[in-house]
């Protein structure tokens, strides 16, 4: 139903879906680190985010980069869904709670979501 209601008003469903991302609060002694991501073409690049907490809390800045159009870009396992104006850079920031490799994509169909959106 959203769907036809977004195709039909041309409104884009970004609008109904909206953005998020779990607040960044981490204690001062939180280990950094930022990734720089660029969202081009309907894909993510690099394709992999590998994240390392040493056994410590770990806050990640997401610095996305939308190329020629509006992107999503999504991390199902760190709860985000952002949207990105064309060629904008963001800085998202995210406490990650699990070392591990997570998973992300970037699409330019705001309808589509995280699991059919996976970076290739």
């Amino acid at each position: 139903m959203a769907l036809v209601l977004c195709m039909t008003l041309a409104v884009g469903c970004g609008r109904f879906l909206g953005d998020r991302v779990p607040p960044a609060s981490a204690p001062a002694e939180v280990k950094r680190v930022t990734f720089e991501i660029v969202a081009r073409e309907n894909r993510c690049e690099p394709s992999v985010l590998a994240a390392d907490r040493g056994g410590g809390s770990l806050l990640i800045t997401l610095r996305v980069t939308s190329v020629g159009k509006q992107h999503v870009f999504l991390v199902p396992d760190l709860n985000i869904r952002w949207t990105i104006p064309p060629d904008t850079e963001v800085l998202i920031p995210v406490v990650a709670d699990r070392s591990g490799i997570y998973q992300y994509g970037c699409t330019g169909l705001p309808w589509l979501g995280p699991l059919d959106a996976r970076a290739s």
